[in-house]
């Protein structure tokens, strides 16, 4: 369950049945473990460069194991196996009554009905194929991009109906006790398997045929996506709080809170405070239960659980110390609970008067429970606990932590700490939608079905009642529209789930599918949401994220982070061998002294040595005996020792130094990842266990430590510190030299809008915008996330390792760091026109335009001609046909330039519905399609290419944040040449350095010199980047200036510069945003109907945007006759006339005159009179404006003058 068609194993998700070790046995001496090993001598043994050379092996064993999105493809995985029967499974049995039938005669002929959801199957992608044998094909992904259909595998569910009559029978009170009971008359079962619905399929999980072939339609698709409707979407992944945990708070007073994603699960105990006794002032603190809609005494809930007297209530607590604010709370509380129940007959300690006083207040809610309170309390209260006494246990274990929160011995929760937070992936988001959709259809089954249970009626087959497209509508609506269930409250939808996949370039494919989001109620000031936490580290990149409203919210996994899946397996059988006594189900036997052990937030038991019942699960983790995704977390101070093993947990690898000394063995060997974690060597870590860690930055601080420089012992060391950042942010060059936010630009902007080869299957794709560059490069310097990512063995050298290349998109430039003839002032760049015709950044810019007709079988329900629209060709008033066939395309390989028709189509009745080719497109046609999609609908596809040189305006960007736009096109001639004949390919201006703090572009042209010459030193891994003195000095030996500088010549004269000027290759990016999309010019064109301006939108060849301040420039200038012919002759001229008399506007009408004749002119209706009339030239939008005002009853006068 990797990320790839070659990752074999799963990141720990076990089925129940299966051991954890997989079937490999492994023989691992438990002596390595307990005997003490003189460390410092084996570091030393083993030597810098052999550990350094392990984690590069280690970290791309890793990414060969897991890849890049294995955490969207493993969640989705989950939810096929275990998530969709979970969901139906948690339905139950419906019983369906009959409605009232006034028809009815007799008691005897009502009928019922039972439905119960049983095993659920899941098909694969396949598609009708048109013929009528009703054969299914194999749909594969680029059938359903191509045909606009969704890529979805059919659900069955074997479900069983059962038919039956109830009636009340005599019986034998003596041996039933009951003298009548209800017998039940089966009259029908049936049972079949049922299509329910389609659910969308992830493109390379389990489900997916590309999952198993050698060869996908991609070599940079790794699959961790969907395809509805032809768009290819994605999951964000969501922060959600840790429902596992209690969560401490101090928001609106004190409490602690139980919760669960049922309602009726959810406590929560509330310090309060209350008035005291009479003629005393202030108030006092009692602590108060909060447990379904009701408002409790805690002392009540203690006798109602079947505690026996007040110091057993205290023994519960266990708070250890006499503090006196604590027990004036605990006796607070106990007042309060005795005058919560002063009505009670014998007090609420008595007997079972406390259980009665609680069914009572729980009875008197809006929405009590159909079940006793017993029940109650063993289905809804703490329900993972079984026991009264454990119940009553755990309440003590509330109270305890809200005491030591109140006097200042624990902290409240942090709601941003990772260690309370859990991701949800495809798994949790696709269960939550799907059981909403399911519960939709239950219930439209059940009034359905009711109908047919009436008398006479028969009762079809349940296909009938349960309509499957409720589901498959519903998934795909909420793909479409991203907006998705609530996690909590139901009737609410949430955004910000569901994203677009980006098809720029491969990078930006995988940055988007590792993205997280946290959900805040609103956008504005959300506290401390948006600041960067402590437990970020490691986990999240702390540098890339949108700037803007969901700047902080919106965050990007780090390089090496995986994400937990559930383990089904029970860890309670390895909690027990490793010393843990289970929790008993009394409240007299004292716990004091003892850790409690807590699994996935519920207490299972206690332990008297944690320590050493720590280190036996971390010993048996490292011996593959545990999963090695489980959390071991031991808290001192609480005592506590926590353990998880549930999904949505960020996990990252770090080595184990005590077992270092297990890389002797391996003798150069080369294995998978997996056996490093079953060695011990790696382990991973969650956010609770890494508080107990202390890990080394890199190999090199385990050696100062050996020497004595540094004062830590380390138990873990970081696999490469570029690692901490995410996967666009690690390959930056000397990242960590350059400023934050250039280093957020280039990461969050540049590399998502760079132009690469986006996809090795452009001819089976039919994207509606898409970028190619022709000649894409890989960098000179080299990274260490690059290299992991890589493929190795290429015959560039002996252990050479050629990067993975959709990793970058841009091409090697030498780059001159000048001023040439001003013309790069700003962010303006010049570049040399001859590196440009020799094919420097030369990209393709293809455009798809898609249009949609009904096929015959919808043609036959329409009636009006007007609605039937075909495809074909027809003289157009609106633009050109000359480029189409008699079928309404045009041909391949046809010439289309602004406002040529591009497909063609018409109504019977002659209405001209073609689609335009927008304004300022022109190019050439590459593909035709026609096909048809799923909803009736035959459409048809043209895909444009145009060839794109860079133009004076393209927007280039170095990966430094180095932003600039092309300034001028110079001769080669005219540039500067040094004395090797170079002459540089780009000209960007000195000031860029200084105030944008980018040293780290100046190092990278640096670096890459001295690479182009045959240096050795390649590296540019940010923090464990080359010295100053090292890419001096390798420039040195190469023969150039050490500090970068060349000598050159006047290329006009021939002349030597006085000065010398920085050069050197530098890789630089093409963005999207080119002037050919951007240029905006217009005459006369469209406008609006209502107000007579032209019409926005430059693709609709509107108008261009007039603001203020432009026409104060205007005015400064000189030039107000431009500006009012720009503002007035050319937008929305119109003409008024006037009255001199009344000063009112006059209207044009047809009136008569004499003699019989009609004239129309204007004529002023207030004066009766068409004398006095003067003629103004005013805007449309001013005449518009009197109008209205008109019609308010509000009349404008205007005086004239003649100018």
């Amino acid at each position: 369950m990797g990320a790839s068609s070659n990752a074999k194993g799963d990141i720990g998700m076990s089925s129940k049945g299966e051991s954890f070790t997989n079937g490999v046995d492994m023989d691992i001496d438990d002596s390595d473990y307990d005997d003490e090993h003189d460390y410092s001598t084996s570091l030393n043994d083993l030597g810098e460069g052999l550990l350094m050379n392990f984690c590069k092996e280690a970290a791309t064993s890793f990414f060969v194991e897991y890849g890049l999105i294995s955490h969207q493809i493993n969640s989705y995985n989950d939810f096929i196996k275990n998530g969709i029967q979970r969901v139906f499974s948690s339905f139950g049995e419906i019983v369906v009554e009959p409605g009232y039938d006034p028809s009815k005669k007799g008691d005897n002929e009502w009928r019922y009905a039972l439905v119960k959801f049983g095993k659920v199957t899941l098909g694969r992608p396949s598609f009708w194929g048109g013929s009528d044998n009703d054969k299914e094909y194999n749909m594969l992904p680029r059938h359903a991009r191509l045909q606009n259909m969704t890529y979805c595998a059919k659900m069955k569910v074997n479900i069983t109906v059962e038919v039956y009559n109830q009636r009340l029978v005599s019986s034998d009170k003596f041996k039933t006790g009951k003298e009548r009971f209800l017998d039940k008359e089966i009259l029908s079962t049936d049972t079949r398997d049922i299509t329910v619905g389609s659910v969308p399929v992830m493109v390379k999980s389990d489900l997916c045929w590309m999952r198993d072939v050698e060869k996908g339609d991609c070599d940079f698709d790794h699959g961790g996506y969907f395809i509805i409707k032809g768009a290819e979407k994605t999951f964000i992944a969501q922060e959600q709080s840790c429902l596992k945990k209690l969560l401490i708070t101090n928001n609106q007073g004190l409490t602690v809170a139980y919760r669960s994603e049922v309602k009726r699960h959810r406590l929560i105990i509330r310090l309060v405070g209350i008035s005291k006794l009479e003629n005393i002032e202030g108030v006092e603190k009692v602590l108060t239960v909060y447990f379904m809609s009701t408002e409790i005494p805690v002392w009540v809930w203690f006798f109602a659980l079947g505690v026996s007297s007040d110091k057993e209530v205290i023994d519960l607590i266990d708070y250890g110390s006499e503090d006196a604010s604590i027990l004036n709370i605990l006796f607070a509380s106990i007042r309060d609970a005795d005058k919560a129940t002063e009505k009670v007959d014998g007090g609420f300690r008595r007997g079972k008067n406390a259980l009665k006083y609680v069914d009572d207040v729980i009875k008197k809610t809006a929405f009590p429970p159909g079940e006793s309170m017993e029940e109650c309390i063993s289905l809804y209260l703490f329900p993972n606990l079984r026991g009264l006494k454990q119940k009553a246990r755990f309440l003590g274990y509330m109270v305890k932590s809200l005491l030591q929160a109140s006097a200042g011995r624990r902290k409240c929760d942090n709601r941003d700490d990772f260690r309370n937070k859990r991701l949800d992936l495809a798994g949790e988001l696709l269960e939550r939608e799907l059981k909403a959709h399911i519960g939709h259809a239950r219930r439209r089954m059940a009034k359905a079905l009711q109908r047919d249970l009436y008398g006479d009626r028969v009762v079809r087959p349940i296909e009938h009642y349960l309509d499957a497209s409720i589901v498959t509508n519903g998934i795909s609506r909420a793909f479409s529209t991203g907006a998705w269930c609530h996690p909590f409250k139901k009737m609410e939808r949430m955004s910000g789930v569901v994203a677009t996949v980006g098809r720029a370039n491969p990078l930006q494919t995988m940055i988007d599918m590792r993205k997280t989001r946290q959900q805040v109620q609103y956008t504005g000031k959300v506290g401390d949401a948006r600041y960067p936490h402590p437990s970020h580290w490691g986990k999240v990149c702390f540098l890339s994220t949108p700037d803007g409203e969901n700047c902080g919210l919106v965050k990007n996994l780090a390089t090496t982070t995986i994400v937990s899946t559930n383990i089904l397996e029970s860890l309670l059988p390895e909690l027990s061998l490793c010393g843990m006594e289970k929790l008993v189900d009394d409240t007299s036997t004292s716990l004091q002294g003892k850790f409690k052990v807590f699994l996935n937030g519920d207490w299972v038991g206690v332990c008297e040595d944690s320590l050493s019942f720590v280190s036996e699960l971390r010993r048996m983790r490292r011996r593959k005996k545990l999963p090695p995704q489980v959390e071991i977390k031991r808290d001192e101070k609480q005592g506590e020792v926590r353990v998880y093993s549930d999904a949505g947990r960020i996990l990252r690898p770090l080595l184990v130094v005590e077992n270092l000394n297990k890389i002797k063995a391996l003798k150069g060997e080369k294995h998978p990842f997996k056996y490093f974690l079953n060695k011990g060597i790696i382990e991973l870590i969650g956010a609770e266990e890494e508080e107990d860690c202390s890990t080394a930055w890199g190999i090199k601080y385990l050696f100062m430590e050996e020497k004595g420089k540094s004062a830590v012992k380390y138990t873990h060391c970081e696999l490469d510190m570029s690692f901490l950042l995410g996967l666009s942010c690690s390959i930056i060059p000397f990242a960590n030299h350059d400023h934050a936010r250039r280093v957020l630009y280039q990461a969050q902007k540049h590399s998502a809008q760079a132009i690469g080869f986006s996809t090795t299957n452009p001819n089976l794709r039919v994207d509606t915008l898409s970028h190619q560059l022709h000649y894409p490069q890989r960098p000179l310097f080299q990274t260490m996330t690059s290299d992991c990512l890589g493929k190795p063995g290429h015959q560039l050298g002996k252990n050479r390792v050629l990067p993975k290349p959709e990793l970058y998109n841009g091409q090697n430039a030498i780059v001159a760091v000048n001023v040439h003839l001003g013309f790069n002032q700003e962010d303006s760049i010049v570049m040399n026109r001859a590196s440009l015709e020799r094919g420097m950044f030369r990209s393709e810019h293809i455009r798809s335009y898609k249009a949609e007709v009904d096929n015959k079988h919808s043609l036959e329900k329409r009636r009006k001609p007007d609605d039937c629209v075909n495809f074909g060709k027809m003289q157009s008033k609106f633009g050109r046909v000359d480029n189409l066939d008699e079928d309404g395309f045009p041909y391949v390989g046809a010439n289309l330039q602004s406002g040529d028709i591009i497909i063609g189509r018409c109504s019977e009745s002659g209405a001209d519905h073609s689609i335009k080719l927008k304004h300022t497109e022109r190019g050439m046609v590459q593909k035709v399609v026609l096909s048809s999609n799923d909803d009736g609908k035959n459409f048809a596809v043209v895909s444009m290419r145009q060839v794109r040189s860079p133009c004076l305006g393209d927007k280039f960007s170095s990966m430094h944040g180095q932003k600039g736009v092309l300034g001028f096109l110079e001769s080669q001639e005219n540039f500067p040449f040094t004395v090797q004949g170079i002459v540089p390919d780009i000209v960007i201006n000195p000031h860029a350095f200084p105030s944008r703090q980018t040293p780290g572009q100046l190092l990278e042209a640096a670096l890459g010199k001295g690479i182009a010459s045959g240096g050795s030193k390649k590296y540019a891994t940010p923090f464990s980047t080359l010295s100053v003195d090292d890419i001096a000095e390798q420039l040195h030996r190469a023969g150039f200036s050490r500090c970068g500088k060349e000598r050159v010549y006047n290329g006009g004269t021939g002349k030597m510069a006085r000065s010398l000027i920085f050069m050197g290759p530098t890789f630089y990016q093409r963005l999207i945003h080119m002037s050919e999309d951007k240029v905006k010019f217009r005459n006369t064109g469209p406008v609006h109907p209502l107000t007579r301006q032209p019409v926005a939108d430059r693709k609709r060849f509107g108008g261009i945007k007039f603001g203020e301040m432009e026409r104060d420039c205007l005015i400064a200038h000189g030039a107000s006759a431009n500006l009012h012919e720009r503002l007035f002759t050319l937008s929305d001229s119109s003409q008024v006339y006037i009255c001199q008399k009344c000063e009112h506007v006059a209207n044009v009408i047809q009136r008569s005159v004499e003699g019989g004749r009609k004239i129309r002119g204007p004529y002023c209706r207030n004066c009766n009179s068409a004398d006095d009339l003067v003629k103004a030239n005013v805007p449309y939008g001013a005449k518009l404006l009197c109008q209205e005002l008109f019609s308010m009853g509000i009349s404008l006068k205007f005086e004239t003058r003649f100018s």
